[in-house]
This record gives structure tokens, C-alpha cells and sequence, in this order.
């Protein structure tokens, strides 16, 4: 579309759309599925079931360049209180790649859905028990480091 800027799309998502942020963050997979195309200008994931990720960045596939911000809780149920930190060590040791990533003691897997807690069956899940509860001041601490992160690589020049 004309008007367009290919260099000013981003892409975020939760949970496993978070994930699929993080996978387009990665340059082989930026290949494989765009060619010759400019992937994302930048990505954001909320609570990305990182774990799904890191089997890809232990064998070396390296990130694009684009910025990566992720935001998670300590008590997240499919384990990202535990692999946002594997992530971002492990981006930074093979790559000197630095993502952004904000930790929210406490918070749970779906700290921003303003819904009644949730606890479920789920084989994914540590323990296969899924669970979801908002969390207002991870809420309102996330909105705001997300929207200066999308202006400030989104932004034009």
C-alpha cells in the first residue's frame, strides 16, 4: 500500500502471540518467511511462552537487529519468570544483542486481562495447571514503557 512505511510496522502479541513476535524476531526465520523483505521494525511480546524460543537461539540462530521489549511475571505458569532471563542472557552472550525485558514480581501469565483469576488444566503449563490474574500495577506500569518503546522505534525520520 502507498501509504505504508514498510520500516515503521511493528508487531506484538501475548502469550503464544508473543512468541510468534519473538520468532519474528529471528533472522532465519525473518528469511524463511519474508525473503528479500524487511521484517519488523520492532517487537513486542507480553508474557511469550519464551520458552518455545530458545531451542532456536541455543543453535544460533541470532536476531534481526530489531528491538525486542518483552514483559513478564515472576509467577508466569508456562515459565517466564524463568526463560525471559534465560533469553535475554543468552541474546546478549551469543549475539550482544540486549533485550529489553521488564519482570513483575509476583504478576501471572495474563497480568493485563482485567478478568476474575483463572486456574485450568493445561499439558503446557508447569505442572499442566494454567493460570491467569490480573495484576494492576504491572498493568499500568507495561502500557506506558510499551507505547514510548513503539514511538521511539516506530516513529519517523
Amino acid at each position: 500500500l502507498p501509504g505504508i512505511d514498510s520500516n515503521r510496522i511493528g508487531i506484538m502479541g501475548f502469550s503464544m502471540g508473543g512468541a510468534i513476535t519473538l520468532s519474528t524476531a529471528i533472522e532465519a526465520n525473518r528469511k524463511l518467511w519474508m525473503g528479500d523483505e524487511k521484517g519488523f521494525a520492532a517487537h513486542a511480546g507480553f508474557y511469550p511462552v519464551a520458552k518455545a524460543i530458545l531451542p532456536t537461539i541455543k543453535d544460533g540462530n541470532g536476531p534481526t537487529g530489531a528491538p525486542i521489549i518483552v514483559f513478564c511475571g515472576t509467577d508466569d505458569a508456562y515459565g517466564d519468570g524463568d526463560n525471559v532471563p534465560v533469553l535475554k542472557n543468552l541474546l546478549h552472550i551469543k549475539f550482544n544483542f540486549e533485550l529489553i525485558a521488564y519482570e513483575y514480581f509476583g504478576a501471572a501469565h495474563g497480568f493485563n486481562l482485567n478478568a476474575p483469576p483463572i486456574t485450568y488444566f493445561d499439558p503446557a503449563a508447569k505442572h499442566f495447571r494454567g493460570h491467569m490474574a490480573y495484576d494492576a500495577d504491572a498493568t499500568n506500569d507495561s502500557m506506558p514503557k510499551l507505547v514510548d518503546f513503539f514511538r521511539k522505534n516506530l516513529a519517523a525520520r
